[in-house]
């Protein structure tokens, strides 16, 4: 069980490692050029919207098993698991953690969504920042 977990938490921190090392490479590659930037900005946005369109299904599959999970941890379904245990019904325990696995692996993938609609938002205000400067420099132009 513990592996497990551990899995899927260094599953998301890989995912969150990645999207700020590619940020770092844009923020490295354009030297402070609005422009390079901004284009080199645009592209990665591009890539982290694939992403989320691309995960969208299985978004919303996580968050039924989510609701499955949900539905399962309410007073009376924790006595039957004191009862399983109690009785020593092995399988029945093995269904009720196969469920929380299932669970564990959904919140995973809901997060990681959650990342990208983050990094998404982020890049987003990034790019209305450049639009103020792009508007300060054209009006000093004239």
């Amino acid at each position: 069980m513990g592996a497990h977990l551990e899995k899927l938490r260094d599953d998301l921190r890989a995912n969150m490692s990645m999207i700020d090392e590619k940020l770092q490479a844009v923020k490295a590659k354009t030297g402070g050029k609005v422009d390079e930037a901004e284009r080199a900005i645009h592209q990665h946005l591009d890539s982290v919207k694939k992403k989320i369109d691309q995960s969208a299904t299985a978004v919303e599959a996580a968050k039924t098993k989510a609701n499955e999970w949900a539905k399962t941890q309410n007073a009376e379904a924790k006595k039957k698991i004191a009862e399983w245990k109690a009785k020593g019904d092995a399988k029945s325990l093995q269904a009720h953690a196969d469920l929380a696995d299932a669970y564990a692996k959904a919140m995973s993938v809901i997060a990681s969504s959650a990342v990208d609609k983050a990094v998404k938002a982020e890049l987003e205000a990034w790019l209305a920042h450049c639009d103020i400067e792009a508007s300060k420099l054209a009006q000093g132009a004239r």
